[in-house]
């Protein structure tokens, strides 16, 4: 009898064979012709559905290759390790009686895979966006201006002082550098790991894992939904929608923020965006440094007589 973990696998193998002839179709409208150059949200469109497919309609063929290729790998190996023993469903993790949240190696795993495969279809989808609207003459068709920032530019931002050193960074990252730096009391959330990975292991899956979220979800929902929006709707409808989209995405989520404060954390980024002249930099760095800090809090183990000012249900 299949097992509900393989049922899942089955489940996601059919969702992609069912949007695979609609990412085709897209694609078809998508290439350009002699009459028309490729629309930019079209082109975003498709490589969210189908990594790279974008990246192929705007004629960047190597590089829509080398997205396919790696969405493919990283979405097989994320069925492969839900389908091991050891692996936890998000719904099963939190123990609301002791306040912990189970992990364990084959979840952390899991995650990575999944995290990776998701977050490159958001880069993907972004850097299609960004490569039809950089072509000539397109700057004339949109009120707002391209998204101009590299992959490269994308992943150093976190280390970037330019950045760190605004007070629109540094200030809203007190909240979870308090939270880090402070003793965890009870009944704060904390992970609790069994035997086969260690809380130094954690921080680094962490590390690496919000890393890959705060460049592929800003990249998405600030540099494309936000941008794109922004031009059709005007700025504050504009940023009120790819806002709304943010927090809708995080719903339901584990150990994470609910829709309306994901929301209000998007809003905050997407007012930045539009503030910096749409460059996505400056969000990049507080979405990862915020996220990496609170999970740095949920790593560390409970000491009595703390004072915990919030909850840690703070990740994006």
């Amino acid at each position: 009898m299949p097992t509900r973990v393989g049922n899942r696998r089955l489940r996601a193998g059919l969702r992609a064979g069912a949007a695979l002839p609609a990412c085709l179709l897209l694609l078809a409208l998508a290439l350009p012709s002699p009459a028309r150059a490729v629309d930019p949200e079209l082109a975003g469109a498709v490589s969210l559905l189908l990594p790279g497919a974008g990246q192929a309609a705007n004629g960047n063929l190597v590089e829509g290759g080398v997205h396919l290729g790696l969405s493919l790998v990283l979405s097989n190996q994320y069925l492969q390790r839900i389908d091991h023993p050891d692996y936890l469903p998000p719904a099963e993790r939190e123990d609301e009686v002791n306040h912990t949240i189970r992990i364990n190696r084959a979840t952390v795993a899991a995650d990575l895979y999944g995290t990776a495969a998701l977050d490159l279809s958001f880069y993907s989808s972004f850097g299609a966006y960004r490569d039809a609207r950089l072509q000539p003459g397109r700057q004339q068709d949109y009120a707002t201006p391209p998204p101009r920032e590299s992959l490269t530019d994308l992943a150093l931002s976190p280390y970037r002082w330019e950045f760190l050193s605004r007070p629109t960074a540094w200030v809203p990252l007190l909240v979870p550098l308090y939270l880090a730096l402070s003793p965890a009391r009870s009944p704060q959330l904390i992970f609790a790991p069994d035997d086969s990975i260690s809380r130094n292991e954690l921080r680094s899956a962490f590390y690496v894992t919000h890393a890959m979220v705060a460049v592929g979800e800003e990249a998405f929902f600030r540099g494309f939904l936000n941008n794109g929006l922004s031009d059709r709707l005007g700025e504050g409808w504009g940023l009120a929608a790819s806002s709304a989209l943010f927090g809708l995405a995080h719903e339901g989520n584990a150990a994470q923020a609910n829709a309306l404060g994901a929301a209000i954390f998007g809003a905050y980024l997407g007012w930045l965006q539009q503030r910096n002249g749409y460059a996505i930099g400056e969000g990049v760095a507080i979405h990862f440094w915020w996220n990496f800090l609170t999970s740095l809090a949920l790593v560390k183990t409970r000491a009595e007589g703390a004072v915990q000012l919030v909850s840690l249900n703070l990740r994006f």
